[in-house]
């Protein structure tokens, strides 16, 4: 069954060109669903050649989500607001560009918060948030995180993520222009990792270096054939982390991983 899926996927790879960013990725995403997440899982860890097209879908994909970006944030720019609301409010619940609406992925969040604990949270640090930071602003919403931190490494995300939180009035948060390389995460007790970041493992790793003790991690990592555009950090953490659990796989191929350091993580279980 595998070798029916591999030759359906393989002629979609052959013609990626013939088909826009958002055709591709969809395209992709379809059979994925089809066959069903773990046999994704499979078909890459037995064909690992499909991965040399990661390059051409990483920027399709790429692409895509730009489109969705603009679409969307214009949308929510040119609205009239008399007071503060929140993203939920005013997110479109229907997407013709991605894979995933905002409203929808404002809402995929919801099992993180079952794992992750904010209550003594005081700074939360986003990596890779985008123009469109839903993930900072759920957090702003479900939690009283004194300042929730973005990072991205595109101006314009950083100038548009900015602008949108001061329309919304989100006012516990700010973007800044920096690699999550580079960030010195000392004062976080929270640090989400975004799927696109790149390169995600090396990510990983400073936070190890410079996070305080008992941070919690939570790395929205690529299932299935969604690793084709995404890097997983897990498949290489860093020896002094670990993963101490995960949510459900999600219709878009992405899952939300838990992380801890190793002897933080051991002591918390037995007690």
């Amino acid at each position: 069954m595998l070798k029916s899926w591999k030759d359906d996927l393989e002629r979609i790879l052959d013609n990626s060109r013939d088909r826009s960013p958002t055709e591709l990725i969809n395209s992709i995403r379809d059979i994925g669903v089809a066959m069903g997440h773990d046999a994704g899982e499979a078909l890459l860890d037995t064909h690992p050649e499909l991965f040399a097209h990661r390059a051409t879908l990483t920027q399709a994909f790429v692409e895509m989500v730009h489109a969705q970006d603009v679409a969307e944030i214009r949308q929510m720019l040119d609205r009239e607001l008399k007071e503060p609301t929140s993203f939920d409010q005013v997110a479109d619940d229907r997407t013709s560009i991605g894979v995933m609406s905002s409203k929808d992925a404002y809402k995929r969040l919801d099992e993180v918060f079952e794992h992750a604990d904010f209550g003594r949270c005081r700074r939360a640090v986003m990596v890779g948030c985008g123009g469109r930071p839903f993930t900072m602003f759920r957090i702003h919403d479900q939690t009283n995180v004194t300042e929730i931190i973005g990072l991205d490494v595109v101006p314009d995300a950083v100038k548009t993520a900015n602008t949108l939180a001061a329309k919304l009035g989100y006012s516990r948060m700010h973007a800044e222009l920096c690699n999550g390389r580079d960030y010195d995460y000392r004062d976080a007790q929270v640090v989400y990792v975004a799927s696109m970041v790149s390169p995600k493992a090396a990510v990983v790793s400073r936070i190890a270096d410079t996070a305080p003790r008992d941070v919690q991690v939570v790395l929205w990592e690529p299932y299935s054939l969604g690793r084709l555009w995404a890097e997983r950090a897990e498949d290489t953490l860093d020896p002094r982390l670990e993963v101490v659990g995960c949510t459900k796989v999600s219709r878009n191929m992405t899952r939300d991983v838990f992380v801890r350091f190793r002897d933080v993580a051991g002591r918390e279980r037995a007690s």
